[in-house]
């Protein structure tokens, strides 16, 4: 897979720690798929970054001097909404991860992940998905059950297709996996999903399962 128009997808690595951050670019240079277009040591350098080097994700720490990963994706996602932001984290935070999710962050993965893991999720988001390690996605699960919501479903009017893709969504199965499940295309997918996010007022796909966990739409 590749960037648009069949150009390498553009990567702006955003991480305080020089060797974390040389490490995760010579990972990236192994694939001819990617480019590293910058670097960023803090959350105001890779907001002025991403407006000048047009990146199509940003491999963004969740923990940086200054301004952090949530505030720096919370604002990249009000003003250049186009760009993926893949969290990178080796904490075990679970609040600031979920705060990072309804900053609109689009996938999470460990610091120690694999140069294959680290294309996987890269490739997921780039292609409009979310990415989560499944010990990260734990964790906000149990972040989300200790928060006071209520047990009983939240009012919407989700059609019983879109609930069953939502279903799907917070299994975190891919677009071509609820496919393949629902026997529909995954153009239709598509559609369903564009529709459930605007239902439920979420950005994407990251916040709509989590919303889905929250007010019991469904059980995972």
């Amino acid at each position: 897979m590749s960037g648009p128009n069949g150009q390498p997808i553009r990567i702006l690595i955003a991480e305080d720690h020089a060797i974390v951050r040389q490490s995760v670019k010579i990972m990236l240079e192994m694939e001819p798929e990617f480019i590293v277009v910058g670097e960023a040591e803090d959350g105001e350098q890779a907001l002025e970054l991403a407006g000048k080097v047009d990146p199509d994700l940003v491999l963004m720490d969740i923990r940086m001097e200054g301004m952090d990963g949530v505030e720096a994706t919370r604002k990249l996602r009000e003003r250049l909404p186009s760009i993926g932001v893949l969290i990178l984290t080796g904490f075990g935070d679970d609040a600031i991860l979920l705060q990072a999710v309804e900053a609109g962050a689009h996938g999470f993965l460990l610091k120690d992940a694999t140069a294959e893991e680290l294309k996987k999720a890269i490739l997921r988001v780039v292609a409009g998905e979310s990415h989560m390690t499944p010990s990260l996605l734990r964790k906000l699960l149990d972040e989300l059950a200790i928060r006071e919501v209520s047990h009983q479903p939240a009012h919407t009017d989700l059609t019983p297709r879109e609930r069953e893709v939502l279903e799907a969504l917070a299994r975190g199965m891919s677009n071509e996996e609820i496919a393949t499940e629902l026997v529909i295309s995954e153009k239709t997918v598509k559609t369903h999903l564009g529709s459930i996010f605007g239902k439920l007022q979420v950005p994407g796909r990251a916040q709509a399962m989590l919303y889905a966990i929250r007010e019991g739409l469904v059980e995972v």
